[in-house]
């Protein structure tokens, strides 16, 4: 069976907005782009692990809520977790933007919005699920276990600084560290031996007596 190509959405009922949206998505690098003016238009493109990238939805400024658009946006994001989901309320409804965060957008916008907004926190959104995607992918790749990756993801975040035994104990949420205790230093082994099969090198746990262990060099994961 044929892959589908990766693709964006606009579902917008105005034609100048949904052309205008197109483009913006298009500007961020975005290259097959589809326009939909209803809901209804989009079941054939949205099914489990859809390669939807991002969509832009609008919502309409008749009545107190829009319900067809917002059961959407819960089923894309429950359909394609990934995709990046930003929601503009036309309406300028006192609890637009929660009623689009609580169906699973990821940002929403007034209608009053500068133009440089949403390009602004499209940009943003794109650049951080792809940082997460590349992040979940390395993470697959080294094959670490839960507990590991707890350890690894305490580490990374703490980049060239030394972590504490103690610290790493209170990241896998575990009882405090006492001197003598070699449980981190087994889950330190075994990642250090992934690291150095997967990165050869690139990336290196380095032991400080005494003190505890500190990641170093690149990729920054």
């Amino acid at each position: 069976m044929k892959k589908r190509a990766s693709f964006s959405v606009v579902l917008e009922r105005d034609t100048d907005r949904r052309n205008d949206w197109a483009a913006l998505l298009r500007a961020a690098g975005l290259r097959r782009v589809l326009r939909r003016a209803r809901p209804a238009e989009m079941s054939d493109l949205i099914a489990p692990d859809a390669p939807l990238t991002a969509m832009i939805v609008g919502l309409t400024a008749h009545g107190p809520r829009d319900d067809a658009m917002l059961s959407l946006i819960a089923s894309v994001r429950r359909q394609v977790p990934g995709a990046v989901i930003l929601a503009v309320d036309h309406g300028n409804r006192p609890r637009g933007a929660a009623e689009a965060f609580a169906a699973g957008a990821d940002d929403a916008l007034r209608a009053d919005h500068d133009p440089s907004e949403l390009r602004a926190r499209l940009a943003a959104r794109l650049q951080s699920a792809t940082q997460g995607g590349q992040r979940a992918a390395w993470l697959a790749q080294l094959g670490l276990t839960p507990l590991e990756e707890r350890i690894f993801s305490a580490l990374n975040a703490r980049r060239n600084e030394i972590v504490s035994r103690p610290a790493l104990a209170e990241a896998l949420g575990e009882e405090e560290w006492r001197y003598g205790d070699r449980r981190i230093d087994v889950h330190i082994a075994r990642i250090r031996r992934k690291l150095d099969a997967h990165f050869d090198g690139a990336v290196t746990l380095r032991t400080v007596r005494s003190q505890g262990y500190v990641m170093e060099g690149e990729p920054r994961l």
